[in-house]
């Protein structure tokens, strides 16, 4: 048996995959400081999108954040954002993944005020982490 890892192993078709993705479709749109003040400011007014009620159309994401967006969610699980309620309504913090289950989150010290806050923060943290995975500035 090999010591070194095969492909398959280490799950190189996806990687491979997600990366060109990525550098084709996603860095494009975060490179652009333009474009990306817009996603920005697009999801700080709508973080979670919003469902249709009482037969009015829900709000969707446009296609350009929500390609973004679905790059952010495919981030493997360690060192993964997420949104903590501290206390409903009120307290709601942003905690750091392990990645090993049952291991509990870290908690950043920041409170956010609403869900919506929390969330918008995680994502301005997960668009600047990419960005410097990928040595954007």
């Amino acid at each position: 048996m090999s010591a070194t890892p095969t492909g398959v192993q280490i799950n190189q078709g996806y990687t491979s995959t997600d990366d060109f993705i990525t550098r084709t479709h996603v860095l494009p749109l975060l490179a652009d400081p333009a474009t990306r003040a817009r996603l920005i400011a697009e999801h700080k007014g709508n973080p979670i999108g919003m469902p249709g009620k009482a037969g009015n159309a829900g709000i969707q994401h446009s296609d350009d954040l929500a390609r973004v967006i679905d790059k952010l969610r495919r981030a493997p699980m360690a060192g993964k954002y997420v949104r903590v309620c501290v206390i409903l309504h009120e307290d709601y913090r942003i905690g750091v993944c392990s990645g090993v289950r049952g291991k509990p989150v870290k908690m950043l010290k920041e409170k956010y005020p609403s869900e919506d806050s929390c969330e918008h923060a995680i994502f301005v943290k997960r668009v600047a982490d990419l960005m410097a995975q990928y040595g954007i500035t």
